[in-house]
């Protein structure tokens, strides 16, 4: 059976029709991966790419970083505050707070979004049957990504349903060079993984193990689509756009 076959791994229409709003459409003093962000993207006709973090006491988080230094100020760890703590913080000095994965699915109702987990682990944890719970309860369309293929082969084996995003990028973007960052930039773990989608870095594409994929008929997206140049880049080498800064047309446009 190839597995494009499987559940999880064929993208539906969404996933190729309607732009994702990168962390939510922020900008203008609404800070990223806030409920004003989501509701603001569902209100222009876009869906959502957020980020997942766990905190102490097993709760899925909205926060992109590890530590809250970047949009609080604090060099606290994510994951050693308790949701009721994380509930205290505010986003870059706003009235905002930092939101759990519940809150931000209640806000993003119907429309699409993708959730990016957040992990280096080597092995599956609590991550994972945490985000699965919500993800299953949740009536609106949806997908889960990581950079870590660890967690997609998670869902693959228990919820093979939930629809799988492998996230990469060039090895060369980061700054760093390794056997592993050059095997993730190279999708040697699609087979794996079984993704509906692959999600590549705008500024690596083209590259091979990308065209390879489209020829089995693998469906992409890019990000981050932040102008006109990148969003014109887009349309030759993707399906569709991870975005902030530009707004891309919607199948309502």
């Amino acid at each position: 059976m190839s597995p494009f076959d499987e559940p999880g791994a064929v993208a539906p229409a969404w996933m190729l029709e309607i732009p994702l709003a990168h962390r939510g459409l922020h900008g203008d003093g609404v800070p990223e991966n806030s409920l004003a962000a989501f509701a603001a993207a569902v209100d222009s006709g876009y869906g959502v790419e957020l980020d997942v973090h766990l905190s102490a006491d097993g709760v899925p988080v909205v926060v992109h970083d590890a530590t809250l230094e970047r949009i609080a100020g604090t060099d606290a760890a994510v994951a050693s505050l308790t949701v009721e703590q994380l509930a205290e913080v505010r986003l870059g000095g706003t009235s905002e707070h930092l939101p759990t994965l519940q809150q931000a699915l209640e806000v993003i109702g119907d429309a699409p979004v993708m959730l990016e987990l957040k992990t280096n682990r080597l092995r599956a944890g609590p991550l994972e049957a945490a985000v699965a719970e919500l993800v299953e309860a949740h009536p609106g369309p949806s997908c889960v990504g990581s950079f870590n293929p660890v967690p997609l082969r998670w869902f693959r084996r228990n919820q093979p349903t939930t629809l799988r995003v492998q996230t990469a990028m060039a090895d060369g973007i980061s700054g760093l060079a390794s056997p592993l960052l050059r095997r993730l930039a190279d999708l040697r773990d699609l087979d794996s993984v079984a993704p509906a989608m692959v999600s590549y870095h705008i500024h690596g594409l083209p590259r091979p193990a990308v065209d390879a994929w489209r020829e089995r008929g693998g469906p992409v997206t890019t990000w981050t689509v932040d102008d006109d140049a990148t969003l014109r880049k887009a349309a030759t080498v993707a399906d569709n756009v991870i975005f902030e800064n530009v707004r891309p047309p919607t199948p309502m446009s």
